[in-house]
């Protein structure tokens, strides 16, 4: 993922725009929010920041940490 940490802050709007060259369940912990990715096809997952923390980023099939989303208090 890059960059492998992303900056909000809290009751923002979040875009992740996500690509993959293999299938990939993007899923993003303390939100449980997940977005399923085929090979090739951008995918987009929005929520609003409301919690603020660090949150793993990871590919859910696999259990690999692709990142972190912090999330900091206003």
């Amino acid at each position: 993922m890059t960059p492998s940490e992303i900056s909000v802050g809290e009751n923002e709007h979040v875009t992740f725009r996500i690509t993959s060259d293999s299938p990939l369940d993007f899923h993003l912990h303390g939100y449980d929010l997940e977005k399923e990715v085929e090979p090739g096809e951008p995918a987009e997952l929005s929520f609003d920041a409301t919690v603020s923390g660090r949150f793993e980023i990871e590919n859910e099939q696999t259990r690999e940490e692709l990142g972190t989303l912090l999330v900091q208090p206003r």
